[in-house]
């Protein structure tokens, strides 16, 4: 008897951890097009899925930046056609002008996880003024560090350096004082 419900709680988890998996077995197919209307720009993204549109799934608007996809606005929701249409802000930095959209299908219930990605120059291009790299600043090179900040650093180091040398020398007189009591 043990044996058995054994058997079927190793089945219950087993179909609880795998069933879910195959839940999200469609595939989706993202496109991206870029278009201006009234000087607005517009991202509109369509959605299918084996050859015919898919509508009601819910599809994000990301920029790509260095470290992670930043989102533009609130998801949108594909219409019977299967198009969602996305408003680009114009004030988006860029070091070139190009900007990589980035278009996403996120934890649906019937399609897989999907992106897809399409480059536009919408971007603001951003200069960099660099006049004050010859001045002492916290955000300089080392050479061009604040004075303060170099002679509070070089005196916690000397600090620490000198305590753990008094406390060297300190083990040695305790040996010599105990050499010369025997």
């Amino acid at each position: 008897m043990k044996n058995i419900i054994y058997k079927i709680a190793i089945l219950a988890s087993f179909i609880l951890v795998v069933m879910p998996t195959f839940a999200q077995d469609k595939e989706a197919k993202i496109a991206l097009k870029f278009d201006k209307v009234d000087s607005t720009n517009v991202c509109k993204v369509s959605v299918t899925s084996e050859g015919a549109a898919v509508k009601g799934v819910s599809v994000s608007l990301f920029v790509k930046r260095m470290l992670s996809d930043l989102i533009i606005g609130e998801p949108g929701t594909t219409d019977e056609s299967g198009m969602a249409s996305f408003t680009v802000p114009k004030d988006i930095p860029s070091s070139d002008g190009n900007l990589t959209l980035v278009a996403k299908i996120i934890d649906d219930e019937n399609y897989k996880n999907t992106q897809s990605k399409g480059d536009v120059n919408w971007g603001v291009v951003v200069v960099s003024d660099n006049c004050n790299v010859d001045e002492r600043s916290m955000s300089a090179a080392r050479n061009r560090a604040p004075v303060y900040l170099i002679a509070t650093s070089i005196f916690i180091i000397t600090l620490v350096w000198g305590t753990l040398i008094w406390a060297v020398l300190q083990v040695f007189k305790m040996k010599r004082i105990v050499k010369q009591k025997k």
